[in-house]
């Protein structure tokens, strides 16, 4: 499995450690397996170069999949789309965890070695999904994940709802054009998207500097980021909303940093956004 690949190793060891829990803000019951020694070893590295005076990767990844944890069951309630498209699923094991609308046809979209690892573990752990879930393995930098998409069922005509978690902050900026051009030519009016960027300002941070260069050890250097996440949306026919880890709605009790207002230049960001798709 390649290096960019094995970030979603660590993303399942962060869901594993939050899931032991007693004050859990989700139970990920796959989470350990998917993770493996090398999931836990990476977010030890991640944790120790974010140092003690902000926030881990650990920490945002847990915030950040509670939030969108709600997100999908709203936009699902909300649009009454039965179609849900992950991007980038990695060890994301939402289709067994979650309760479903009947109906729900879940699409996981990653890179074949992902899921070779994904599958085996899931079968050993006996996993059972609560929707109809469709693995495709593809490369979401080339267009054709759109056609294979379409094969595996999916209807463009019907509102979907669509997640893209921890993977545009991994793209250059004309990748992340790119796939956003190819989720909206295959979402139609009222569907939902949700997903998370950081700002530039990350990537001129003394603060930011040890966590990125980790990254960029690891052999997944953060690559993109916008000080204007609506924008970017706007741009490829989205109504967004953008939400930083500690504000209202995505802290959960559990964010203890200051979060400096968006007037203010300078600071590091992540936003996490939900947007409806517009004419």
């Amino acid at each position: 499995m390649g290096s960019l690949a094995l970030t979603a190793r660590w993303m399942a060891a962060a869901r594993a450690r939050e899931s032991w829990r007693a004050d859990r803000l989700f139970d990920d019951p796959f989470a350990e397996a998917l993770a493996g020694e090398e999931g836990f070893s990476w977010l030890r590295m991640l944790d120790l170069s974010a140092g003690i005076f902000a926030p881990g990767p650990g920490l945002y990844a847990v915030v950040r999949t509670r939030f969108f944890d709600e997100f999908l069951i709203s936009a699902l309630r909300e649009s009454g789309a039965r179609q849900v498209v992950i991007l980038a699923a990695g060890m994301d094991v939402r289709a067994f965890r979650m309760q479903w609308p009947p109906g729900t046809r879940l699409y996981e979209l990653d890179l074949p070695e992902v899921f070779e690892f994904k599958e085996k573990q899931l079968e050993r752990a006996g996993a059972r999904s609560n929707c109809q879930r469709r693995v495709i393995g593809t490369n979401l930098r080339k267009g054709s994940w759109t056609k294979l998409l379409a094969e595996a069922g999916y209807r463009a005509r019907e509102p979907s709802v669509w997640l893209a978690e921890g993977f545009l902050l991994y793209l250059d900026k004309p990748d992340v054009h790119a796939l956003l051009d190819g989720v909206s030519s295959m979402a139609c009016n009222s569907s939902r998207l949700g997903a998370d960027i950081t700002n530039r300002d990350i990537f001129l941070s003394p603060a930011e500097a040890p966590l990125l260069e980790t990254f960029a050890w690891m052999g997944a250097p953060l690559r993109s980021g916008t000080n204007e996440p609506e924008a970017l949306l706007a741009r490829h026919g989205w109504r967004a909303r953008a939400v930083q880890p500690g504000e209202k709605g995505a802290s959960y009790g559990r964010w203890p940093y200051p979060v400096p207002p968006r007037q203010l230049p300078g600071f590091p960001r992540s936003f996490l956004l939900t947007a409806c798709r517009e004419p």
